[in-house]
């Protein structure tokens, strides 16, 4: 069963700026690699863009990705009890850094863990729309631990249906996060190449799927089109096929 995460929270990981903030990460993610048993250390580099003193606090939540590829409280808590953020209390100077240390613990079990490090900052009025609200401005750091030797990768693509965007389902059956990227070839009735699409790339965590549509520029006419996908990840290479409408 999952649950959405607060909206200040999606607000402040969406739209930081909205909630006048200005706070990057250096890396934005972390992906480890360990054996069970095994641990790391990494450290990341919080950036205050703005010229006055911000006070941050970190606290971790279990997280996963919906259809569309937004973040959602998960309630398996994955990665989370097998990391440690130091310090969880830390201030960045006025249009400075600080730097934070990322210790994992890879717990025995199979396939990739996640979890989402939020570090938040004190609530903070901001007027929208003739509404004063209160927000938390918050940004994310998602760690990715994958337990070395216990990888059983898998990903099935369905492609084709109706509409002007050529419509996408990925579904990730096995244990390790797929990071998918690729092209749908698309052919006429008479089979001559109609239009390339590419597929940038799209994290699909284990047991999850996403949806997409991906639009042809310029529009394709009306009619019916074969589909080739090709996509490809750290895990090999993967092949679907099938017909798309355009009304």
């Amino acid at each position: 069963m999952r649950k959405g995460i607060p909206k200040a929270l999606l607000l402040a990981l969406l739209s930081p700026a909205l909630a006048q903030a200005d706070l990057a990460l250096s890396p934005a993610r972390l992906e480890l690699f360990l054996p069970p048993g095994g641990s790391a250390e990494e450290r990341v580099v919080l950036k205050n863009g703005l010229p006055r003193e911000e006070a941050l606090q970190a606290r971790l939540l279990p997280f996963a990705l919906d259809a569309r590829g937004g973040v959602v409280e998960a309630k398996d808590p994955g990665l989370c009890p097998h990391l440690e953020v130091l310090p969880t209390a830390l201030v960045l100077p006025p249009g400075g850094s600080a730097e934070v240390r990322v210790r994992a613990q890879a717990p025995e079990g199979k396939g990739t863990l996640a979890c989402l490090v939020v570090f938040s900052a004190a609530p903070r009025a901001l007027e929208r729309g003739g509404l004063r609200l209160s927000v938390r401005p918050q940004v994310g750091l998602a760690v990715y631990l994958t337990l070395k030797g216990t990888e059983a990768p898998a990903l099935r693509a369905r492609v084709g249906g109706e509409g002007k965007a050529l419509p996408l389902l990925l579904e990730n059956p096995g244990n390790v996060l797929q990071r998918v990227f690729g092209e749908a070839r698309v052919f006429d009735g008479e089979g001559k190449e109609a239009a390339r699409l590419p597929l940038e790339e799209v994290p699909v965590l284990p047991g999850g799927y996403r949806e997409l549509a991906l639009e042809p520029d310029p529009p394709l006419p009306k009619g019916r089109y074969r589909v080739v996908l090709l996509l490809e990840s750290a895990y090999g290479r993967y092949a679907a096929e099938g017909v798309w409408d355009v009304p």
